[in-house]
């Protein structure tokens, strides 16, 4: 069927929404992407993706402005933003010391350009960020004379009162842990790419208004056990992001089909018997990507090395949302208690994506190398909501002489967006200005028109939320705490990735015994790692 002349459609399907409490998640979000993104960008490139982390205070205060409910109900505070749809190809990271300025950027040291600017990792890199801050903070308030105030990096465009999350432990160690009136909330836009947007294996129904609901709670689910009845057939199956500068591989069968070929001498018959009795079948969803959600492949096929959101959604909710380093200040991980989400919202889809898939996590209960106790880490399943707050409320597409129905929205712009509560800038804007293509952050100049000229590029720099940025804060934060050079002998701001690892081994043993526990799970065992160079 051809759509008629003059035929539209939403760019946002109408969605029914969870409760009131998710609506309001995802309103606070979106105020903060308006404050703190440029508005020629936002009316530029209203199909991006948006993804917050905020953090919900029990308590009812009176700062509680930004959520535009006044003070009847419980503070929210967005705690890290994101907005983004792009990462980097692996030629980029192949031929990163022949860009300009690489020789400075590079210099032996890992982690100054972000590879992955969609909006939920740039949201957690943020939160990340902002709370390592909160705790410099209190351990330089705490050192004798000085009279440091509670913040960050200084003042921002629009100056929000910002109230810590976190709380000291006492004791002879200085350890943080979430403050006992404050749960960790996740936005998202538009459904996590990969797992969550495989339309597959399960039933589908559209999600019910729960009017019971007050505006400060969210439903207590149940998560059920997933029957893994179609793991062969890519269920469970880890995704990557699609790279197009990756050259087309032949798949396993034609690889096994040119080796054969290549030999100088064939086995005998006999031989050649017992090797095709002994031969396994593949499982289907490894012998090819055709099946997988548009942009995303299969794990190990050499067709992307950069995990979808869904499956790194499903990492935090196993070791939390804090990371490797900052668990070293930390007396429990932190996770989500809820996950909000826009466009294409299945409860059953999102619930196997996220969590249920890695059922079985965190029954180990010590490891194997000594490690100890995995006991502090879960798995961790989140109440999962679907929100009928718009991103683009009167965006339509025309539809006519198109044939087919339910185009996916177009990300055109190659510009990213990272930003956190009380961050730093002298810029009429708040955010931080991704370059989606080499990971760097850039100035954005309002006067150009689709933001994607040259002439909105100034000398790129890393970002402050980059892994070089953030290895240093966190040093910085080791070192006030008493924790000598880990790795003496070497200027900590050239760590390779290798470094980087024993780094993190050495500070966060626990931690990472979890990971490799994780990584020896029968989902997350075709986990792509980065190759130490």
């Amino acid at each position: 069927q051809i759509h008629a002349e003059g035929s539209v459609r939403h760019a946002e399907k109408r969605r029914r929404g969870t409760c009131e409490f998710a609506n309001r998640i995802a309103r606070v979000s979106l105020e903060a992407y308006g404050r703190s993104v440029p508005q020629s960008y936002r009316d530029a490139s209203k199909q991006t993706c948006v993804a917050a982390i905020v953090a919900r205070f029990h308590r009812r205060t009176a700062v509680d402005g930004n959520d535009g409910e006044g003070g009847s109900v419980s503070h929210l505070q967005v705690m890290g933003l994101g907005a983004g749809t792009k990462f980097l190809t692996d030629a980029v990271l192949r031929e990163e010391r022949r860009l300009p300025g690489a020789d400075d950027l590079a210099d032996r040291c890992y982690g100054k350009r972000i590879r992955d600017c969609h909006a939920e990792v740039l949201a957690r890199r943020a939160f990340r960020r902002r709370i390592s801050l909160e705790i410099l903070s209190d351990l330089e308030r705490s050192e004798p004379n000085n009279e440091a105030e509670a913040g960050g990096e200084g003042g921002g465009i629009e100056k929000v009162e910002y109230v810590p999350i976190l709380e000291r432990i006492s004791g002879p160690n200085i350890r943080y842990r979430l403050r006992s009136d404050v749960t960790l909330h996740f936005y998202t836009s538009s459904a996590p790419c990969g797992n969550a947007t495989l339309k597959k294996f399960t039933k589908m129904e559209k999600e019910k208004f729960d009017a019971s609901l007050g505006s400060d709670e969210w439903p207590q689910q149940t998560h059920e056990p997933i029957q893994a009845h179609s793991i062969r057939l890519g269920q469970f199956a880890l995704l990557v992001k699609k790279d197009g500068s990756i050259p087309s591989q032949p798949t396993p069968d034609e690889q096994d089909t040119e080796r054969s070929e290549t030999r100088h001498q064939e086995p005998s018959p006999e031989r050649q018997h017992k090797r095709q009795k002994k031969k396994k079948k593949p499982w289907p969803c490894r012998e090819g990507d055709a099946w997988c959600p548009p942009s995303c492949s299969i794990a190990n096929f050499d067709r992307g090395t950069i995990h979808s959101c869904s499956d790194k959604l499903c990492r935090w909710n196993c070791l939390g949302m804090q990371g490797s380093l900052l668990m070293s200040v930390l007396d429990e991980p932190l996770y989500m208690a809820t996950l909000t989400v826009g466009r294409k919202f299945s409860r059953a889809i999102c619930q196997r994506a996220v969590c249920c898939r890695a059922n079985g996590f965190g029954t180990r209960t010590a490891g194997s190398n000594g490690a100890g106790s995995l006991g502090k880490y879960k798995l961790n399943h989140p109440a999962l909501m679907e929100t009928n707050v718009y991103m683009d409320e009167s965006g339509t597409h025309d539809m006519t002489g198109v044939t087919s129905v339910g185009q996916d929205a177009m990300f055109g712009s190659n510009l990213c967006w990272v930003w956190w509560p009380e961050k730093a800038s002298n810029l009429c804007y708040a955010a931080d200005c991704l370059d989606g293509k080499t990971g760097l952050r850039i100035n954005y100049q309002e006067s150009v028109g689709t933001c994607d000229s040259q002439e909105a590029i100034a000398t790129p720099a890393f970002s402050a939320c980059s892994t070089f940025a953030m290895v240093l804060l966190n040093m910085e934060i080791l070192q006030n705490i008493g924790v000598p050079n880990m790795v003496p002998g070497k200027d900590q701001s050239k760590l390779s990735i290798s470094e980087l690892r024993q780094l993190k081994q050495k500070v966060s043993a626990q931690y990472e015994s979890a990971k490799a526990d994780l990584f020896r799970h029968r989902v997350f065992d075709q986990w792509s790692c980065r190759v130490c160079e």
